[in-house]
């Protein structure tokens, strides 16, 4: 389940279009400007400076904030998650991974966990697990919106 704290950690407390620091300076702006779509993917955050700027039209197009938002999301995601969202978008039946690469996914909401596949010890004491995930609905409108 998505938290502010995704939010801000995505941008490191600061403004995700001039870097401004400080969390009292920032505000979650709409990308598409409905105050009630609170997705993860319609929000960012912003200094109360350009966000004011880009809500009156004053020099920050929307292409921009989209861009913006679309390059954390892939940080957020990190390559292995955007890759898992890919193959299992591809791969009705889902994909094999190990938990670790993809369980941010499923915390967001993209993926589901769905069965565990192998456990093996790959050396004495360390075990290692495979396990079945799929892409969720909110995964693939992601997908298809953002990644594509």
């Amino acid at each position: 389940m998505l938290t502010d704290d995704v939010l801000y950690q995505e941008v490191e407390n600061a403004c995700a279009y001039c870097g401004q620091r400080g969390k009292e300076n920032l505000s979650k702006h709409h990308i598409d400007h409905d105050r009630s779509n609170n997705n993860y993917d319609n929000q960012i955050i912003l200094c109360h400076n350009c966000h004011h700027r880009h809500t009156k039209g004053k020099g920050i197009p929307d292409e921009d904030i989209i861009e913006l938002k679309r390059r954390l999301i892939k940080k957020t995601l990190t390559q292995p998650g955007v890759n898992a969202l890919k193959m299992s978008h591809r791969n009705k039946a889902g994909i094999m991974a190990m938990p670790y690469e993809v369980y941010h996914l499923v915390d967001l909401g993209y993926m589901l966990q769905k069965e565990t596949q192998m456990e093996y010890e790959v050396e004495e004491g360390t075990i290692e697990v495979t396990a079945r995930f799929t892409i969720t609905d909110t995964g693939k409108r992601l997908y298809e919106k953002w990644l594509k």
